[in-house]
């Protein structure tokens, strides 16, 4: 089968979206299809980092769009990126024959790139999977990119339905989501709800002193709070950060904040405002590294906004298991966290602004000591290595695209 994948990120950018496509298009590929990625030229976080109009990984040929690269730095800069991305993936539609495609898997990034996949497929007779991570205006209006009512909202919503209405396969990420995508009008015999997997292979099994990443960066015997991933606009990290500064003076407490997005720079400014020591704030981390970074924490933290159940999906929580991490969840209720906490005990959660809760929480499992925060991770690790397997999880994903 003939697989086309429309997505601005892929291998090698380092964003979780890139770092999953990547993975199916290997199991594909190694499944006998034949498959080509159209995405952006420019590296996610940082545009000014180009790749090659063509190449070739794992088999997949992946094709790269010229388009501005402005960045994040302003909402009109990611706009334009946005819309000549968008053009550029037209365009390249468009004038692709249509004897080369069986099949289009439309991602949710940027806005607009599933509906124009939607648009050319029912034109050109393609079936279309729809690959649901984010829903737009959903997240556009929490980020304060358009106002609810408004007509961009009214305008990305309409061409959202048409997507729900016309895709032959959606997959959700939950089933808060799967129940939002039916009641936008997607036909319920076509969801499928599917989590997303740990994009490694590897689980650190030393003990904690003896991390490499823990040694390398000097973390030595601290407690470390760590969150690593996307820092989006929709997963606020204020409590997280009140909580940082109540615990200023107290040197058992380390908060790691690894990777990017448009709240590292809060993250960066609130530590030089209160001239906080203890925030470390580093660079997204190989994948090939991901299990010795994630490996060095003690309880990672997993942040979604309030307002955001079924809209988006913050899964990094599945990393923290999958390696036997203990987490903190700080969000809403209910949702697919607190779901995995209901099935794995002595994780923590508290709402967004109860900066106090977090506090008392933290010190309450830090004292708790060494072997209880095994057993909390090892819970989650035994969760996790029989329902979010990536040798299980990867070619069911691949089955419901085919299919």
């Amino acid at each position: 089968m003939r697989i086309l994948i429309l997505s601005q990120v892929y291998w090698p950018d380092t964003a979780s979206t890139a770092q999953h496509l990547a993975d199916l298009g290997r199991e594909l590929m190694a499944q006998g299809h034949e498959v080509t990625v159209l995405a952006s030229r420019h590296a996610y976080e940082h545009p000014d980092t180009t790749f090659p109009a063509e190449e070739s990984h794992d088999g997949v040929r992946i094709q790269r769009l010229r388009h501005t690269g402005f960045g994040k730095g302003a909402i009109w800069k990611r706009l334009m990126d946005f819309g000549t991305f968008n053009l550029a993936l037209l365009w390249r539609l468009v004038w692709r024959s249509s004897a080369t495609t069986d099949v289009v898997l439309g991602m949710t990034s940027p806005p607009l790139v599933s509906f124009l996949g939607s648009l050319v497929s029912r034109w050109k007779g393609w079936k279309f999977c729809y690959w649901a991570m984010d829903l737009q205006p959903e997240l556009a209006i929490e980020a304060g990119m358009v106002r609810k009512d408004s007509l961009p909202a009214k305008v990305l919503e309409f061409m959202g339905n048409s997507v729900f209405r016309h895709a032959q396969r959606i997959v959700a990420l939950d089933r808060y989501m799967g129940k939002h995508v039916v009641e936008r009008g997607a036909a319920q015999e076509a969801v499928s709800v599917l989590p997303v997997w740990p994009v490694m292979s590897e689980v650190w099994r030393g003990t904690r002193l003896d991390n490499p990443f823990r040694q390398a960066q000097g973390f030595g015997d601290k407690f470390v709070i760590m969150y690593s991933g996307n820092h989006a606009v929709v997963h606020p990290l204020d409590t997280l950060l009140q909580a940082a500064l109540r615990l200023r003076e107290d040197d058992r407490f380390l908060f790691v904040f690894i990777g990017g997005g448009v709240r590292t720079k809060d993250v960066r400014e609130f530590a030089a405002q209160h001239q906080l020591t203890n925030i470390v704030q580093l660079p997204y981390q190989p994948r090939e590294m991901i299990h010795f970074s994630l490996g060095s924490a003690d309880l990672h933290v997993v942040i979604m906004g309030d307002g955001q159940v079924g809209h988006t999906h913050p899964n990094k929580v599945y990393g923290a298991m999958f390696i036997g991490r203990p987490f903190v969840y700080i969000g809403p209720s209910p949702s697919h966290v607190t779901d995995l906490m209901d099935a794995c005990a002595g994780n923590l959660r508290v709402c967004h602004g109860e900066a106090d809760a977090l506090v008392a929480e933290l010190r309450r499992f830090c004292a708790a000591g060494e072997s209880h925060w095994k057993q909390v991770g090892d819970g989650n690790e035994i969760y996790a290595q029989a329902n979010l397997n990536p040798s299980v999880l990867i070619p069911e994903m691949a089955r419901l695209v085919v299919n």
